[in-house]
């Protein structure tokens, strides 16, 4: 059986190229139980959520493992806390801070009314089916936060399903398929665009409703250097739908078809 130490840190694997737009709930590819470990991750991404513009960023991972299944984590700027002591089930509270826009790299979208980061605060919940080979495991599970502070007062609902294959002797291939629901508030927040905002920056005025903001799909693959070293590389595509696709923010001046990849490196202790 493979060395538990070897695969399951990596795993944790490159959550930057997932948390595309600085934002972890659009996928998480982190297995249920591993051991502690830290790292980071270098990736391009977005400038803001349906830009066509992109940026190269570095972010940290790490996780802390207490008892047998119980964990507290960071990926890149999401952080959960799993309450459960059980092998399948994942359970308890969710935090985020999700980065704001301002000073974008179009000059046209740069002239609407800057957006402060928020504080969001809620839960997650996971069912993981784990097999002898911790490689081979496939789980879904749905997260939700609300904005306590700043300018988005709205939530967001996001739901994956995740599997993990193993690759030759100790490599592994992550697939996720994902997707995020947005309140009437948080897509009013990132997508409409005010009276002001249409005169200062030459855009329709716009009123984004509530909706599926988006579908996504992401590519994973780990090689393991050593029992406590581990690298790897993500593809992430994103698909934005209804009003954020709708947006002019979006469909004059990004595009609903967003990519991101990144490159990272763990160590477990």
């Amino acid at each position: 059986m493979l060395n538990s130490r070897i695969v399951p840190p990596v795993l944790c694997g490159f959550l930057f190229a997932s948390a595309v737009v600085a934002d972890s709930q659009y996928l998480s590819l982190t297995p249920t139980y591993i051991p502690s470990f830290i790292g980071f991750g270098v990736g391009s991404y977005p400038d803001y959520v349906g830009s066509d513009d992109n940026v190269v960023g570095a972010a940290p991972i790490a996780r802390y493992s207490f008892g047998e299944q119980r964990y507290v984590a960071l990926e890149v700027n999401y952080a959960t806390l799993n309450l459960l002591e059980d092998r399948n089930w994942r359970l308890g509270p969710a935090g985020m801070w999700r980065f704001g826009r301002s000073d974008v790299k179009d000059n046209v979208v740069d002239k609407l009314p800057e957006i402060d980061g928020s504080l969001e605060l809620g839960g997650f919940a996971s069912f993981e089916n784990v097999r002898e080979d911790p490689r081979d495991r496939w789980s879904f599970g749905a997260s939700f936060t609300h904005g306590v502070t700043g300018d988005n007062d709205g939530y967001t609902v996001a739901a994956s399903f995740r599997r993990w294959m193993p690759v030759g002797q100790y490599s592994a291939l992550g697939l996720s398929l994902a997707t995020t629901y947005g309140s009437a508030q948080y897509m009013d927040t990132y997508f409409s665009i005010g009276r002001q905002g249409a005169t200062d920056s030459g855009l329709a005025a716009f009123d984004a409703d509530a909706g599926m903001r988006d579908v996504r799909a992401m590519v994973v693959f780990i090689q393991p250097l050593s029992r406590d070293w581990q690298i790897g590389g993500g593809f992430l595509y994103s698909r934005l739908l209804n009003d954020a696709a709708d947006s002019p923010i979006v469909s004059k001046r990004g595009t609903r078809d967003q990519f991101a990849f990144g490159f990272g490196v763990t160590r477990a202790f």
